[in-house]
């Protein structure tokens, strides 16, 4: 809380200060209660006890309904609380009456964008962000919360500027476009992301991940064709990328390609062993071929990596019904089962 102690020995010198002919002012004892005041309510919000801060700093407000140290605790205080509607409400009127140089007034300002994007109110939090990315430039939080601000309010391009700063890249590179990209996608704008991807390989049509990531969006939308052509292309520029061959395998299972998918899911393994995924798809391959000690593995190693996983435990679950050990099919079934009632408990 050093911003608020800053603020209180800014209060004492005002309080203190000698008048221009050269007198003393002295304070009050009404002043040094009001002093003792803030003070107590500091030390309460330094140790988390804020609702009895609060009550501290209503009991004074009324006297001196203007001031600007009361303004700005009671925002600091309804924040802590995570009450942002009474948060906004103290700090708005407190970045109206301090100093604009002031360390409160900086503080005062990023909680107002953090709290008005809390509540959603992106609109309204762009302004606060973009004050406080001038004073500190090199924020990766303040640059984050921005660029998504700006991704929710459709504003691609001032989106692309924030993420380019966060990652010390030129914001007109085929790097920024990758990186707002893959923001968008995170944020399901799937349309505004392909354009920026395909804005990426016009300025560089050798851009690892670009085609990975159209690749998936196309798998998504259930072309398969294109998207294991897309899958293709980026193991051409990156052939040592396991996402991608873990994309193909996977969309040649989407096709019932079971022989085509091995190769892509096994080189999958060897450039990343410890990913579940394409042991899980794998294991389903062999599982379709017929192969089921191979299936097993693939899947019991799925399972030491990733042992809370609903499709391993299912799948297994298949193979050792085929290979007739039902006890132990049983007991992969009711674990599945389990795990999906728990997932879905959790998504309520």
């Amino acid at each position: 809380m050093a911003c608020v102690g800053i603020l209180l020995i800014t209060l004492l010198i005002n309080l203190f200060s000698q008048s221009a002919a050269g007198q003393s002012e002295r304070p009050t004892g009404t002043d040094r209660q009001f002093i003792s005041t803030l003070t107590r309510a500091q030390t309460l919000l330094g140790v988390g006890r804020v609702d009895e801060a609060i009550s501290l700093l209503e009991s004074i407000s009324q006297a001196r309904a203007n001031d600007p140290t009361i303004t700005y605790l009671l925002g600091l205080a309804h924040y802590q609380k995570s009450d942002h509607v009474r948060a906004i409400e103290y700090l708005s009127k407190a970045v109206k009456q301090l100093p604009q140089t002031s360390a409160q007034y900086q503080k005062a300002v990023q909680m107002l964008g953090l709290a008005h994007y809390v509540r959603g109110a992106l609109k309204e939090a762009i302004p606060y962000l973009e004050e406080l990315r001038l004073w500190d430039p090199d924020s990766v939080e303040s640059s984050y919360v921005l660029g998504i601000s700006y991704i929710q309010t459709h504003n691609t391009d001032k989106a692309r500027e924030a993420f380019a700063r966060m990652f010390r890249v030129p914001a007109d590179s085929p790097a920024a476009c990758l990186i707002s990209a893959q923001m968008l996608i995170r944020q399901q704008f799937e349309i505004l992301a392909e354009k920026e991807l395909r804005k990426a390989l016009e300025l560089d049509p050798k851009l690892p991940q670009a085609n990975f990531l159209l690749g998936e969006m196309a798998i998504f939308r259930a072309d398969i064709d294109e998207g294991i052509n897309l899958l293709q292309k980026e193991i051409a520029l990156n052939p040592g990328f396991s996402m991608a061959y873990y994309g193909l395998g996977e969309a040649y299972t989407r096709q019932l390609k079971w022989e085509e998918a091995v190769a892509p899911l096994q080189k999958s393994i060897w450039l990343n062993p410890y990913f579940s995924g394409p042991y899980i798809v794998l294991g389903k391959v062999h599982f379709k071929k017929g192969d089921l000690l191979n299936a097993e593995t693939a899947l019991r190693r799925a399972l030491t990596m990733d042992p809370n996983n609903f499709s391993a435990h299912h799948l297994l679950g298949q193979v050792l019904r085929q290979a007739n050990r039902l006890e132990e099919a049983k007991k992969e079934f009711e674990l599945a089962e389990r795990l999906r009632t728990s997932s879905d408990h959790q998504r309520r």
